[in-house]
């Protein structure tokens, strides 16, 4: 049985990515597709350069809260939780760039002012935002690259962590799933006595991801851990 879920699960990711080569940031790049920094792009997308970008009523005092998912893939999460709470923001940041225009596309259709996808990759991908903007941030099923000769290219590292930490605003939290349990582990050790663990469930309605639908129908729940900065 746990075969036939990792095989699954394997198969719906790549359904998801995309046949193509991965990037340290641990989302998937095009073939061919010319190198590019994720600080840049991301710096790109929340100015004028794309034509796309983020509204200035998303930070400063008075804001609505800001959520961020961080590796959005195709915006089923960030599109269902943006229509379940109106008067929370949600910033999808994803590697892929027709994901990206997609994700806006949909939330273009459905008129959602409260929701917008950007490109970026890595702790990089997250320079361009302001300190201690974030209530929440959202890190679900990132590649775990499970080969140890490719472990440092999981986006789960100290200088991501670091800066998770930074956007984080007083109170924030970050919420991690996973359905790899030794990259689960690492995760809980990287953390270590900085951060500390609270409930998962938060009292709010939430929609699934699509990779969290998979083990939802197999009937198998995913590695998650809600963690605060300790301090």
């Amino acid at each position: 049985m746990e075969n036939s879920i990792n095989k699954t699960a394997h198969l719906e990711r790549r359904d998801q990515e995309g046949p193509a080569c991965q990037d340290r940031g641990g989302f998937r790049n095009h073939p061919g597709a010319a190198p590019t920094s994720g600080a840049l792009l991301a710096r790109r997308n929340s100015g004028s350069e794309q034509g796309n970008p983020i509204p200035a009523g998303w930070f400063g005092p008075g804001a609505n809260p800001l959520e961020i998912d961080f590796g959005c893939h195709r915006g089923a999460f960030l599109v269902g939780m943006a229509e379940l709470h109106p008067l929370v923001n949600f910033l999808g940041i994803e590697r892929q760039a027709e994901r990206v225009a997609k994700c806006n596309a949909r939330i273009a259709r459905l008129g959602l002012a409260n929701a917008l996808a950007v490109q970026g990759t890595g702790a990089q991908g997250l320079e361009f935002l302001p300190d201690g903007c974030c209530a929440v941030f959202h890190l679900y099923f990132p590649d775990p690259w499970p080969k140890r000769r490719h472990a440092a290219r999981r986006v789960f590292q100290k200088d991501f962590l670091d800066a998770v930490r930074r956007v984080l605003a007083p109170g924030g939290t970050l919420r991690v799933m996973t359905d790899n349990e030794p990259y689960f582990l690492e995760m809980m050790e990287l953390v270590g006595a900085l951060w500390t663990e609270r409930k998962w469930d938060d009292g709010r309605e939430r929609v699934p991801t699509a990779f969290e639908a998979v083990f939802s129908k197999l009937g198998k729940t995913p590695f998650r851990a809600c963690l605060a900065p300790a301090g």
